[in-house]
């Protein structure tokens, strides 16, 4: 289990409550987190919260954003709402004891946007690794905003899904043509039998006739064989300039030593970082 650092309810609650321009409001907030270890007051307050407290923009101390930052490298302020972390600071007062399973029911009846809201918090929770089989439950959906707060800017797959679980997240992010660059550990959690599934995804693609996206091919390096070779080398001779740009740099960091030879004789080389890649393919969509 990852030893994470331990963010305190009240520090983040007194962070929301600065932010709030109406005293009673405050006050109300403050309440909100007592006796919140109580299921039916926990279930209540989470809904009011969504209602009552401001959906707007946050300002968090330094110290705060670097230590949210430390637990979860993929978190960004300024994609968090006031509400959304005064939703967190009071998953955050619940006890470890009774907080699996009052989110686990709050999942089971909660909106879209509360199941974006909570997937999005699980890292910073105490006992985040409690949470990993909702959290693996929740990947098969098909509401693309609750998959991409799973699967995106996100250490906690990388932290806590066992590698089948990870393989059949990454697969479906390239399926959904989610931008993989944005999914955390990415590069560390490569694998041979990941190379192999997406290497039959990718003949299953082509016989249908439909293309995949270049972003794919970033993680077979290092687990070339003959194969996934010659689908690089047709993808590099090929007529998109994008996905070529990507089997190139796939070929140059595979330490694969026929395809760094071959790039040689072709005098072919990359030109854009895998980062780079991603936010270009988002441009074309």
């Amino acid at each position: 289990m990852k030893d994470i650092e331990i963010i305190g309810y009240e520090e983040l609650l007194d962070s929301c409550v600065q932010q709030l321009d109406d005293e009673k409001l405050s006050s109300w907030l403050k309440e909100r987190h007592q006796h919140g270890n109580l299921s039916k007051t926990f279930f209540i307050n989470f809904g009011l919260i969504g209602r009552k407290i401001p959906r707007k923009g946050v300002s968090l101390d330094p110290d705060l954003e670097a230590r949210l930052q430390h637990i979860n490298p993929g978190f960004d302020p300024t994609k968090w709402t006031l509400d959304d972390l005064s939703r967190l600071s009071l998953m955050l007062s619940l006890s470890s004891k009774v907080s699996k399973e009052f989110i686990g029911t709050l999942l089971a009846a909660a909106d879209m946007r509360e199941q974006v809201i909570v997937f999005r918090s699980i890292p910073y929770l105490p006992n985040a690794g409690d949470f990993v089989l909702l959290a693996i439950d929740g990947i098969r959906t098909n509401m693309v905003d609750v998959f991409d707060a799973i699967a995106l800017d996100n250490t906690y797959a990388f932290d806590y899904f066992p590698d089948d679980a990870w393989n059949q997240m990454v697969l479906k992010a390239i399926f959904m043509e989610r931008p993989i660059y944005r999914i955390l550990g990415v590069d560390e959690r490569r694998s041979h039998k990941l190379a192999s599934i997406l290497f039959d995804f990718v003949h299953e693609r082509w016989s249908a006739g439909r293309l995949v996206t270049p972003e794919l091919w970033r993680l077979v390096r290092g687990h070339l064989n003959p194969a996934i070779f010659a689908d690089l080398r047709k993808v590099a001779l090929g007529d998109n300039e994008l996905a070529a740009q990507t089997a190139i740099k796939a070929m140059e960091e595979s330490g694969y030593q026929d395809a760094i030879q071959w790039l040689q004789l072709e005098k072919l080389s990359s030109t854009y970082s895998w980062e780079e890649i991603g936010k270009r393919i988002i441009e074309r969509k």
